[in-house]
């Protein structure tokens, strides 16, 4: 599975964006709440299309999934990844959990399923830069996407969420998937240093490395720029020669809680500066 890296970012990916994907009748309507069947239940998401959207020409898409207890709304008000979708022109959807994610066994793997197709006949959306992100359980559910479903995703980020030692999803060892991972160094709730039967914060970051064929002795270590006095750093470690042009990185937010950073960065430009470099 080849994955290709467009650079610069912000020239040249309108004519990358899934030329020959099919195209439904745009309606005009730019925010509106997706209602869908999936199985034997009716699920929903918050959908934002960005300004720049005509109908004339696919996008890709973001799935954004909220903590326990969260809701899709609720993700999107913390994040403001609407204003990242806006400039960057990307379609973001948030579904709602049940009332988090994986109650049942694989009724949520099968919601993205159905998300996307039912996406897919309402917008434009580009196939091979499908993207999904999750904080806290919905970074856990993200992991198992990743894991079980990276012929469907081109990349996946992991916000406040490391692996679980006792893990019931099983990870496809042959399939690579640009993997990205922010964590704070003081979450009391997933502790950086791992506990609770989860990994560290460097173990789950190995594990996604290791999967992607990465030179795991190596990484280019770097930190964003300091722009807010808030005694937060936030510092990009990047696993060096990671293989089919996948990349795997953690973002560490030293002095970082249990949340969506948007301190020095804003979370979701980094991620999705990161994501649409891939397609699938």
């Amino acid at each position: 599975m080849k994955r290709w890296r467009f650079v610069p970012l912000y020239v040249g990916l309108t004519a990358a964006f899934g030329c020959g994907d099919p195209i439904a009748p745009f309606d005009g309507v730019y925010d509106f709440r997706a209602v869908f069947e999936t199985g034997d239940t009716v699920r929903s998401a918050v959908v934002h299309v960005p300004p720049a959207y005509t109908g004339t020409r696919t996008l890709p898409l973001l799935l954004a999934f909220h903590g326990f207890g969260g809701s899709g709304e609720g993700l999107r008000g913390e994040t403001e990844l609407d204003a990242v979708a806006d400039r960057l022109s990307f379609i973001v959807a948030y579904p709602d959990g049940n009332p988090g994610w994986d109650v049942e066994p694989d009724k949520d793997v099968l919601l993205t399923h159905d998300l996307i197709d039912y996406l897919g006949r309402r917008l434009g959306i580009a196939r091979r830069r499908i993207y999904a992100v999750g904080f806290s359980a919905g970074g856990s559910f993200t992991m198992r996407l990743a894991c079980e479903e990276a012929g469907r995703f081109a990349a996946v980020g992991i916000v406040g969420a490391t692996v679980y030692e006792n893990r019931t999803w099983q990870c496809d060892s042959t399939a690579r998937i640009t993997t990205a991972l922010v964590l704070g160094t003081v979450d009391a709730l997933v502790p950086f240093e791992g506990s609770f039967g989860r990994f560290s914060a460097d173990s789950t970051a190995r594990f996604f490395a290791r999967r992607n064929g990465c030179d795991l002795t190596a990484r280019t270590v770097e930190y964003e720029p300091d722009l807010v006095n808030d005694g937060r750093r936030v510092r990009r470690e990047s696993f060096d020669g990671c293989r089919d042009g996948t990349e795997t990185v953690l973002w560490v937010v030293e002095g970082g809680t249990h949340t969506w950073y948007r301190g020095d960065v804003d979370t979701g430009m980094l991620l999705a500066g990161l994501f649409l470099r891939h397609q699938r």
